[in-house]
């Protein structure tokens, strides 16, 4: 059964709560003017502007972090703009502001009074189109789209009649209960999936059937072949979202795809409420109907 009430109230309890939303808002928007116009950094910068799945409205429960992006004024090419010293660089300028600062595979990290911020330099591979990010581990700079990534997400959101977001929480949500840490993918490999398998559903319900069975019938076959796919990133084809997720976890996470599969089908098909409560329940924790 679809179970409708049930999924709204249960989507509705995965929301962040107002203060950590408003604690949030306050530590990006300081950082965000002190980048601005900090001496050591108004020559360069451009503007600065929210990712991640805060940006994406995707958050759940706690907002852990807040991405945003500075963009800058800088020739990748020329020497002193490599990627070790741009982050050094950054991570100057916030040390000013911050007494925990932390240096990061493509930003730096900030605790700012209740939120973790990760700050990334980028500077335009051309006009509203991709940006150069630093990779220290790569010593070298790579494109991203974060801008695509949002246009993305809102597009596909809209095409779904707004259970794409919804979904993606209750994903994140199932995620959150597996039980090891090996079988949780990373937040965007996550949404990733969810938008190529979420299709157009009719119920909350329906979308999560949708997705696992999508996952389940588009990668489940790579289990136990030590080979983890290409997964193009949807606002940015050219990024294969999964290229440092291993061969193990990958496997570890199409196990309780599998079982979740099962679960999911069986839930929605039950003609009983209570049965079919009882196996969302199994997805979802005791709270899913409660």
């Amino acid at each position: 059964m679809e179970l409708s009430g049930d999924f709204a109230k249960y989507v509705s309890s995965c929301e962040p709560d107002d203060d950590a939303v408003s604690t949030a808002k306050k530590a990006h928007e300081k950082v965000r003017d002190e980048l601005k116009t900090d001496e050591d950094t108004k020559d360069a910068h451009q503007e600065t502007f929210l990712t991640g799945s805060y940006r994406r409205h995707t958050a759940i429960h706690n907002i852990e972090d807040v991405d945003v992006v500075c963009i800058l004024d800088l020739d990748i090419y020329a020497e002193g703009s490599e990627p070790e010293v741009v982050l050094t660089w950054l991570q100057g300028t916030l040390d000013k502001y911050y007494s925990e600062t932390r240096p990061q595979g493509r930003s730096i990290g900030v605790s700012a009074k209740g939120v973790w911020l990760d700050i990334v330099p980028a500077t335009p591979v051309y006009e509203d189109g991709p940006l150069w990010i630093p990779d220290r581990d790569a010593k070298e700079w790579v494109q991203s789209h974060p801008k695509g990534q949002i246009s993305a997400a809102s597009e596909k959101n809209k095409s779904t009649d707004g259970y794409y977001v919804q979904t993606v929480k209750l994903m994140k949500a199932w995620r959150d209960r597996l039980p090891t840490e090996k079988s949780k993918p990373k937040s965007y490999i996550l949404e990733t999936l969810v938008h190529q398998t979420i299709g157009f559903p009719t119920s909350r319900a329906r979308a999560v059937v949708s997705v696992l069975e999508g996952i389940n019938s588009s990668y489940g076959f790579y289990r136990g072949s030590g080979i983890v796919p290409t997964i193009a990133d949807p606002g940015f084809a050219s990024v294969n979202v999964a290229k440092r997720w291993s061969g193990a976890d990958f496997d570890a996470f199409l196990d309780q795809v599998k079982t979740a599969t099962t679960t999911a089908r069986q839930a929605l098909d039950a003609t009983d409420e209570a049965e079919s409560r009882r196996l969302w329940r199994k997805l979802f924790g005791s709270t899913f109907g409660a």
